[in-house]
């Protein structure tokens, strides 16, 4: 099973980008939906499903989920789960935030369900550093054999304690685990089939679930899929040339609009080149929530990233983050990166990373030396200059990572399952739109839409095209004509 490359960690932060609202006509009552007892919890119900540790032994050690569900306006069609990425990212705060992710014609005709993946809720949690300062803050992009030294001991500092606080939790995240979960909830909601929107990371599930269980699918939904295909040197550098591609259409975009702040009319590519090394030779000083930080090279591919990942609406934020940082104020540009990687006020952070990692460094085999990882390095590098060494030293714990990975590259083909929708984004920062390609024709049932667009992920971004193509399948299970495009 392939993966994506580190640097897509915590897509899902930015994928939430709209303010909950209101649900309308939703009752929320307290339940029983099969063995989950739904009861009210702000703007949602919330629930809670105890899961075999290892599925292979389910009379063992258990772990529980924890689950949100909003409730359909009306009579509904069946229950649509979903998540939202990462590895890690919380679907229970998906759920919560329903009213800006979902069309109001989805959450009138399906429950929406999602649940918190293993690992990252408050029982059994996965625990590494809470302080993850120090991590970030290392330069991904090392200069010289200290730069490498740094990396190395930031990520052996990581691993060890991810040994030392979860080791008995460490074998039991990968992906494979997290589908039997998936239809662990589904026989706990008493349904013979569901519905699955997957984002990013969630593509894999969802592609797995339909390979494993395709006769439990009604429809699926892959939106910024990810190519299990791919090696992980392969994943690696397509990403980072993706990103790298968005970062130039920045650059266009501030030679030209008159909205950019940042070398507006000038050269932006020289200005951020001159910005990187100025910042790699000394950190800029910032203040967030009253905290007095510094800017330095990490924090700074991470802001940038992060923005990116809202493809030309991220666009404006940018460069106003850049212009800041470039005046000697790195204020917005921290802002930027603490959304990406979660922290809060006084260097805590949520446990996403903890969660992140553990589930991606088994899911595939990592380049298993130092000297590897260089040489991966170096060669993304060569292709993208500005993303291609950070996206390689970013997955350096995996090289370090206690428990081995079982997971084998290799496409899904799911053939036994029902038409399932891929949607691609032309100009997509995190997972290339070749991949979309490639897992439209690798998944026998699949059937792509292509989006020109240059943000992650497509659907609920206001496009009213692909919120109508993935609305229409899902709801009434009619898929797009082959070829379709959303300009």
């Amino acid at each position: 099973m392939g993966r994506p490359s580190l640097a897509l960690a915590f897509s899902v932060v930015l994928l939430a980008g709209t303010a909950c609202a209101g649900t309308g006509t939703v009752r929320l009552r307290q339940e029983r939906t099969g063995a989950i007892e739904w009861t009210p919890c702000g703007n949602v119900e919330c629930g809670k499903l105890s899961v075999p540790l290892d599925h292979a032994r389910p009379d063992g050690p258990h772990v529980t989920l924890s689950l949100a569900r909003l409730p359909a306006a009306r009579k509904p069609i069946g229950v649509l789960l979903t998540n939202p990425g990462g590895p890690g990212g919380s679907g229970v705060e998906l759920v919560r935030d329903a009213a800006g992710q979902f069309p109001q014609d989805v959450r009138d005709e399906f429950d929406i369900v999602s649940w918190d993946p293993r690992g990252l809720g408050p029982d059994r949690p996965a625990e590494c550093l809470e302080d993850l300062d120090a991590f970030y803050a290392v330069d991904r992009d090392p200069q010289n054999a200290a730069g490498v030294a740094k990396n190395v001991v930031a990520s052996r500092a990581f691993v060890a304690a991810c040994e030392q606080h979860s080791n008995a939790l460490l074998p039991y995240l990968a992906t494979e685990e997290t589908v039997r979960d998936l239809d662990s909830i589904r026989t706990a909601l008493g349904e013979q089939q569901i519905s699955y929107l997957g984002f990013s990371y969630g593509t894999l599930i969802g592609a797995l679930y339909a390979d494993q269980y395709p006769t439990h699918v009604r429809a699926m939904v892959l939106d910024g899929v990810v190519d299990p295909a791919r090696s992980y040197a392969q994943s690696a550098i397509d990403q980072a040339d993706s990103f790298d591609a968005s970062l130039q259409g920045f650059f266009a975009h501030c030679r030209t609009a008159d909205s950019c702040a940042f070398a507006h009319g000038g050269d932006p590519a020289a200005a951020y080149n001159d910005l990187v090394a100025q910042i790699r030779a000394e950190p800029v000083p910032g203040k967030v929530d009253g905290e007095s930080r510094t800017l330095g090279p990490g924090e700074l591919d991470i802001g940038v990233a992060s923005a990116l990942y809202l493809g030309a609406d991220g666009y404006d934020t940018l460069a106003a983050a850049l212009a800041q940082t470039g005046s000697g104020d790195g204020s917005k540009m921290l802002e930027l990166s603490d959304a990406y990687t979660g922290r809060t006020k006084g260097g805590k952070y949520s446990n996403e990373t903890a969660v992140f990692y553990a589930t991606s460094c088994v899911d595939a085999p990592s380049p298993p030396t130092v000297q590897r990882v260089q040489q991966l390095a170096d060669r993304a590098a060569r292709s993208a200059p500005h993303f291609g060494a950070t996206t390689v030293w970013l997955g350096l714990p995996c090289t370090f990572w206690p428990v081995p990975s079982e997971g084998e590259v290799g496409p899904i083909h799911a053939a036994n399952a029902p038409p399932i929708l891929v949607v691609g984004a032309l100009h997509d920062p995190a997972t290339p739109y070749s991949w979309a390609v490639s897992v439209s024709k690798e998944m026998q049932t699949a059937q792509l839409l292509t989006v020109d667009g240059t943000s992650h992920t497509s659907y609920a971004r206001g496009d009213g095209c692909v919120d109508n193509t993935v609305d229409h399948y899902l709801i009434d299970l009619v898929l797009p004509q082959r070829g379709e495009q959303c300009a």
